[in-house]
């Protein structure tokens, strides 16, 4: 793996996310401010449904980004990816009907209509631009992957803002705003790739079945550690929303969005690191695992200082949630289990093909999460504690999925997982219960302690970066 070339990747990714950060804590910013708490809830709650929209499609795009994870956009078969990309568009057009004509018949309240028939067309809609994300990033096509990222972005947040300036102020006009940035989007994916559907390049459909069953036997496990994955915190926001209603839903998802912003640049190294995994020397994964892990997690816990202006400053902006944002305190450390699992787990997990694995660790926590949900919302009927549930069952989950990934490469790290807990729980203690400035101090300095501790590490980690 030449640092050269992953530097490259890497920056253009970075380049993507840090527009999407922008445009993310812009939206963040203005959305809930120009609109309602409710309608905002609604917005919320529609977003919530697009994550398991992937669901649909059976884990069939898993199984190809396994499958063909690593090689060149060359090496693939056109007419073979050609098909496949029809045959899945043919599946969720059958579950579209399928949902809108259940849906429309079982349902009565025309916003929950609305957020049904919207979700059946973004289905359409994303399945289409997954397919061409997967390629572009499983063949390491990094550049273009970003710039169909940022415009996917751009073009919803302009909409956003031009809806909001003409004083259209309700949830609908921004799911449109989001679907027809996805829209763009996705024209862009098929003019890149367009090479797989013009047929004058002697592209040919053609049913290929085995191929489909291949990916969706291979994907499926992928795709139910995943939804296993979502539903760990879903379930507890569904509770939420259960137990207190849609504006406090929308309330704690704003504390949830702004926790999770640092995890765009997480997500980056992610989506770099795993094809060019697939390509290193197997003998190098062990070496390769204690250098990521030794410059990850610093440069989170580092990160986490930008919780001390944002928490001073968003209840300014936003006094309406005030109520929710004092779980930030207890929110955005949840970066730093979450960090580790999709970087140092979930993207190991996969290159060492430990699916099952994956999936008995999401699915043992998603229980967890569940009973404890059960006891937070309907038997104690307490927010606070609801709230909590969500990082408890993030340190559980990351902490199993280490373990299973310490035993696979025969490495040691029982310190290190000792040493980031102490620090979240540290930092959690601290913003909840010192002002603000006396919480800033104390975690300087605790994180001068943890650098000080892991100094040789780091070091060793860069030294190793240069001679990999």
């Amino acid at each position: 793996m030449k640092i050269k070339n992953f530097l490259r990747d890497f920056g253009f990714v970075i380049s993507s996310n840090l527009i999407t950060l922008g445009i993310s804590t812009i939206v963040i910013l203005v959305v809930p401010k120009m609109i309602g708490v409710k309608e905002y809830g609604y917005w919320q709650l529609f977003l919530f449904y697009t994550n398991y929209t992937g669901l649909f499609s059976l884990g069939w795009l898993d199984g190809i980004y396994l499958r063909y994870g690593g090689r060149n956009y060359n090496e693939l078969n056109k007419n073979l990816f050609h098909s496949q990309f029809w045959m899945l568009i043919f599946l969720q057009l059958i579950f579209v009907v399928t949902i809108l004509g259940f849906g429309n018949f079982l349902i009565s309240s025309e916003k929950d209509i609305f957020i049904l028939n919207a979700l059946s067309l973004y289905l359409l809609i994303s399945t289409a631009q997954s397919f061409f994300k997967f390629v572009l990033q499983m063949t390491n096509r990094i550049s273009e992957y970003s710039k169909l990222t940022i415009l996917s972005n751009a073009i919803y947040f302009v909409s956003v803002i031009l809806l909001l300036f003409l004083n259209f102020r309700n949830f609908q006009v921004l799911i449109a705003a989001f679907i027809f940035g996805n829209l763009v989007a996705m024209l862009y994916g098929l003019f890149v790739l367009k090479d797989l559907f013009i047929r004058k390049n002697n592209i040919k459909f053609f049913w290929s079945w085995k191929e489909s069953w291949n990916n969706i036997s291979v994907g499926s496990q992928l795709l139910i550690a995943n939804a296993a994955a979502m539903l760990i915190i879903g379930i507890v926001r569904m509770g939420i929303q259960r137990g207190w209603g849609v504006s406090t839903f929308g309330k704690v998802s704003l504390t949830l969005s702004i926790s999770n912003l640092l995890m765009i640049f997480i997500n980056a190294i992610s989506l770099v690191i795993f094809p060019k995994l697939k390509r290193i020397n197997p003998n190098k994964i062990n070496e390769l695992y204690s250098v990521v892990r030794d410059l990850l997690m610093p440069v989170v816990f580092i990160g986490m200082i930008i919780y001390f202006p944002i928490s001073y400053l968003m209840p300014l902006w936003l006094p309406k949630y005030d109520s929710a944002l004092i779980y930030m305190s207890v929110l955005f450390p949840m970066i730093a289990y979450q960090s580790k699992f999709e970087i140092l787990s979930n993207t190991f997990m996969k290159v060492l093909r430990m699916e099952r694995q994956l999936l008995f660790v999401n699915a043992i926590t998603l229980i967890l999460s569940f009973i404890l949900t059960v006891i937070s919302v309907f038997l104690l009927h307490n927010l606070t504690l609801t709230v909590f549930v969500i990082i408890i069952v993030m340190a559980i989950r990351s902490t199993i999925s280490e373990l299973y990934v310490k035993k696979k490469l025969n490495i040691k790290f029982s310190f290190e997982i000792f040493l980031e807990t102490a620090m979240v729980v540290l930092f959690i203690l601290m913003t909840w219960y010192l002002p603000i400035f006396l919480a800033l101090t104390g975690y300087i300095l605790i994180l001068l302690g943890y650098l000080l501790i892991k100094k040789n590490d780091i070091f060793n980690a860069v030294r190793s970066v240069k001679k990999l």
